[in-house]
């Protein structure tokens, strides 16, 4: 019989033990493996969630960018299928999103659904709800509109430039200040010809030793100063203005013309006071005389040939606001008379004189002038302004305007009547005018002045004027002002004279040019003014008087400042471009 030894069972006590640590390991990671699920399934949904809100946001931003309406007024979109969830909607199990589009103000105000701030800039926020998870993105969308069209040049010529005297061209910051940061240069000189200065040009701001603007040259530049400029590569102006937009420039500068059937009328109540036509309407008191609610006036041709003259009695000041009035003949405007029109026609020649007492403003809305145009300040006064603007009240927005021939406070009818200087015999001024887009057509074939702006040297006179285009010659004389560093001018020369005479913009004025000339097939010449902006000049024109430098400028200077630029309002100038900005997504 064999005997048991204390060991018996121990083998199973210890199998037991293997399989109830194998059941605890089992069980935990069944509880690992499930813990794991769940955080993935957790994560999957968080991310699935944050997926289609990312999706839902960039389908709205694309809907903002389309339009900029949101710049002025509220957005809205309520659509399912198309605007901010065109092409989120057709994603299969995609939830239901909301949007709100609202202002970058501080601190932040959802309800305000526009740029109100104004400074181009909303956010755009999607809510996308997904099993019971809500989540919020949103980022910034973004207008900016930029005067891109034109080559970015502080002056551009086809062929030659010419600096003398004490003549300048620099760059200075957006504030105007002086720009020292050298190359790489913020903009360059273009010269298609030959580059001459005057021997001190250094392209620095005055009492600054840094060039601040890169000079490019096809041909010959002086040895000293010594200037860092590079040779070639200066292609020809309307290579980047070319002629579509040259045309869409014209067009913008003519609506008064486009616009004749609408701005102006014919059809109204004769000028007249029982049976007898006004030839001549004289206030005799100061009492405002406004015209019959809805009541257009016109004077017909029988009546004094069509001419009207209004004016106010001695020692008075005299107020006449119409609805449109519509002129066959001349228009003359004279002594201490306020006019208002909402449209005005003349078809002859509008005169325009100054007052000897206050100073008065002229509002005559959308303007259309057949003939000539003669403004002129206080005679022999430089202290009584007479101010014009083609809007309907002062304050209002300056409509349209269309003339033969402009003069203000030029030699037109001084005698010899050549417009090209200022009237010296009556010594008027100064004259203020604010115009909207206008369009001088000019005496073709006769190679006379078709716009001068005239001042006395004491005195300034401003011209406000977002546009002004002709084909003709053009002068400036005195202290005159153009446009402001916020409402900039843009002048374009667009000469088409075939070779019957020598074509040139001379801007002799002493005053400051804040904007962009622009001239084809003439030459510019700017002498002791400033130029706050920059000057293009293209395609010469070579033949009689002229000499073939496109631009000279004599003791004046050109400033490019690009904030100006930036402030030219013209649409034909300028590009929109709308889109997210970089960097400003954010999960809310």
């Amino acid at each position: 019989m064999r005997g048991h030894t204390k060991e018996s069972g121990f083998a199973l006590i210890m199998l037991i033990g293997i399989i109830a640590a194998l059941a605890i390991l089992a069980a935990t990671l069944v509880m690992m493996l499930d813990n794991q699920q769940h955080a993935t399934a957790k994560s999957r949904e968080s991310k699935t969630s944050l997926y289609f809100a990312e999706a839902g946001l960039s389908s709205a931003a694309n809907a903002v960018k389309a339009t900029n309406s949101w710049l002025t007024t509220a957005y809205t979109d309520s659509s399912s299928t198309t605007g901010m969830n065109q092409g989120y909607s057709t994603i299969a199990g995609a939830p239901t999103v909301t949007y709100n589009v609202y202002d970058n103000a501080s601190p932040v105000n959802t309800t305000v659904h526009y740029d109100a701030n104004g400074d181009g800039e909303v956010w755009v926020e999607a809510d996308t709800t997904y099993l019971g998870r809500t989540t919020r993105v949103r980022e910034l969308v973004s207008s900016s509109t930029k005067t891109s069209i034109l080559p970015k040049a502080a002056a551009w010529t086809d062929t030659d430039m010419e600096l003398d005297g004490s003549s300048n061209i620099y760059g200075v910051n957006n504030d105007n200040t002086p720009d020292d940061s050298g190359a790489p240069y913020v903009t360059t000189i273009m010269v298609g010809g030959d580059f001459r200065d005057n021997g001190s040009t250094n392209l620095a701001y005055p009492g600054h030793s840094v060039q601040s603007l890169g000079l490019q040259v096809n041909g010959t530049v002086p040895s000293s100063p010594a200037l860092s400029w590079t040779k070639g590569g200066v292609g020809l102006l309307s290579d980047y203005f070319d002629e579509a937009h040259q045309a869409a420039l014209m067009t913008e500068a003519q609506a008064a013309i486009t616009g004749k059937s609408t701005l102006f009328n014919s059809a109204g109540t004769s000028v007249s006071t029982g049976t007898t036509p006004y030839t001549t309407w004289t206030q005799t008191t100061s009492t405002p005389w406004t015209a019959p609610a809805g009541t257009d006036y016109v004077v017909p041709g029988g009546c004094n040939s069509g001419n009207l003259t209004i004016g106010a009695a001695s020692g008075k000041t005299s107020t006449y606001t119409f609805n449109r009035l519509w002129v066959t003949g001349n228009l003359t405007i004279s002594g201490n008379t306020t006019v208002n029109t909402t449209g005005l026609y003349v078809g002859g020649n509008l005169t325009i004189t100054g007052t000897s007492a206050a100073s008065v403003t002229d509002s005559l809305g959308p303007l259309y002038v057949a003939g000539k145009i003669l403004w002129e300040g206080a005679f022999n006064s430089n202290a009584t302004t007479l101010s014009v603007t083609t809007a309907t009240t002062p304050s209002g927005t300056p409509g349209p305007m269309f003339a033969k021939i402009l003069s203000i406070d030029g030699n037109l009818n001084s005698g010899t009547g050549d417009n090209g200087g200022y009237d010296s015999t009556n010594k008027p001024g100064p004259t203020n005018i604010t115009l909207g887009p206008t369009w001088i057509d000019g005496d073709a074939g006769t190679g006379d002045v078709a716009v001068n702006f005239s001042s006395p040297s004491s005195t300034a006179s401003l011209v406000m004027c977002p546009l002004l285009a002709t084909t003709e010659q053009t002068h400036s004389n005195g202290l005159v002002n153009f446009g402001s560093l916020a409402k900039p001018m843009i002048y374009f020369m667009q000469c088409d004279n075939d070779g019957l005479y020598s074509n040139e913009g001379q801007w002799l004025s002493s005053g400051t040019y804040y904007g962009l000339l622009i001239a084809f097939e003439a030459e510019m010449q700017i002498t002791n003014g400033t130029v706050l902006g920059a000057v293009l000049e293209g395609t010469p024109y070579k033949s009689g008087s002229d000499s073939g430098t496109d631009l000279t400028l004599s003791n004046a200077t050109i400033r490019y400042n690009q904030a100006v630029i930036d402030n030219c309002t013209s649409d034909n100038l300028r590009t929109t471009t709308t889109g997210v900005v970089p960097g400003s997504w954010q999960q809310l």
